[in-house]
């Protein structure tokens, strides 16, 4: 009988975590970068060739993990289509001149691709719990 307790309360706190879990929004996490394309120029029946580069820059998976930590009423997804909320996110490298830019630019974007937040800080931090508060509409701290 003990053992039944165990695993039927084992159970509910499962199926309550999942609960949770699916109650909390999904986001997807981006960069604003602009493609980059390069190629061959040529006329007539010559061929050329073309390539175009762009995806992710380390500093993406930075605000990820920041997310995570910042801000756990959330859920970071790969999958734009699933993604109840987009967030582009922006970075400028500091300078020894520009001390003082505040180079980290996030912008929220809805379901309906309706922009509901944009800021830029100093810090990646500030930039993630404003967007967090966005998002789970809490007050930023």
């Amino acid at each position: 009988m003990k053992t039944y307790l165990n695993w039927s309360a084992l159970v509910v706190f499962a199926i309550s975590l999942a609960g949770a879990a699916a109650d909390k929004p999904r986001v997807f996490i981006t960069e604003s970068q602009s493609l980059q394309l390069s190629g061959d120029a040529s006329l007539g029946a010559a061929k050329g060739s073309l390539l175009v580069t762009g995806g992710t820059s380390p500093q993406n998976i930075e605000v990820m993990k920041t997310f995570l930590q910042r801000c756990p009423g959330i859920i970071v997804t790969a999958k734009r289509e699933k993604a109840d909320y987009i967030v582009r996110f922006d970075h400028e490298e500091a300078s020894p001149i520009t001390l003082f830019v505040r180079g980290n630019k996030v912008a929220v974007f809805n379901k309906d691709h309706d922009l509901i937040y944009s800021g830029s800080t100093r810090f990646l931090s500030n930039a993630v719990k404003g967007a967090c508060a966005a998002i789970t509409g809490a007050s930023p701290k």
